[in-house]
């Protein structure tokens, strides 16, 4: 069993890595989160150019009101740049769902299963190193990319999160990315349908997002208020809905959901029987 699991992992990697889908996949995340950065960085110049005319009116209250108003303006623009990056980070997870076609569902589909099957490799051993790899491996670019984010909003803004403050918010994103892709493993090897699964993925965290927030008025215990806990932690809002029980609570049962889907699939790929053929009729 360990042995499977053991050439399992190495097998994905080799995927991955060979492919350089590793690479694109570290370019999307460290590029999104970089983006919003480096363009409050060229909004911040043109800022200082501005102060820098308004310096030229003699009036000493005037210019301590604007100093006073460029303070507070930096806090604003790095609360907003922080949160964008985030979520223009989560927003990379179609790309890696694009990426990772070929592990969730695609080696069906090419019928290039044929021969591990034949040579003895058990379901487990197929699914597993794939819920074992790449949800984890997601999980921490997202907690790097944070880091990074952070890491250039100190050097625009001479200001930025505490230790604390970035591994919690990257590790909410990080956790609703690892169910992401747990959800898309599940469907896409349990279909055998990996490029019509991103569709559906998109579709159904779009929709039961929409339909939890605004139809059931749900703000907490589901994969969806992640994001939106983190958001707000930042921006010291909503008290009552970002506490540590809450927290605690929504990652537990999304965890709980990640499990959930690398077992269905697991028994989707006991309890169907792999058709190799090309529509032949038996």
């Amino acid at each position: 069993m360990m042995t499977q699991i053991m050439a399992g992992l190495k097998k994905e990697w080799l995927f991955i890595w060979r492919s350089f889908r590793f690479i694109g996949m570290v370019v999307i995340f460290l590029g999104s989160a970089l983006l919003y950065p480096i363009m409050s960085a060229m909004m911040r110049w043109m800022s200082e150019a501005f102060e820098v005319m308004l310096e030229d009116v003699h009036d000493l209250n005037s210019v301590e009101a604007v100093e006073d108003l460029g303070v507070i303006a930096d806090m604003l623009t790095l609360e907003l740049t922080y949160t964008s990056s985030l979520g223009m980070v989560a927003s990379g997870i179609v790309i890696v769902m694009i990426f990772l076609m070929g592990a969730a569902g695609g080696e069906q589909k090419k019928r290039s299963i044929i021969i591990p099957q034949t040579a003895g490799l058990t379901p487990s051993g197929y699914v597993l190193p794939k819920f074992m790899l790449y949800p984890p491996m997601v999980f921490v670019l997202t907690l790097v990319s944070a880091f990074a984010t952070n890491g250039v909003c100190h050097l625009v803004f001479e200001q930025s999160y505490s230790l604390e403050t970035v591994l919690l918010t990257g590790s909410l994103y990080g956790i609703l990315m690892m169910f992401t892709v747990c959800f898309y493993l599940f469907l896409g090897i349990s279909l055998a349908r990996p490029g019509l699964s991103v569709l559906y993925v998109f579709a159904a965290n779009t929709v039961f997002n929409l339909m939890l927030t605004f139809a059931f008025k749900v703000d907490r215990f589901t994969p969806w208020n992640l994001t939106t806990m983190a958001d707000l932690h930042v921006m010291n809002l909503s008290p009552d809905v970002v506490t540590s029980a809450n927290m605690t609570a929504t990652v537990v049962i999304t965890l709980c959901l990640c499990v959930a889907f690398m077992l269905l699939t697991l028994f989707s790929m006991v309890a169907k029987r792999m058709d190799n053929t090309a529509d032949e009729v038996f």
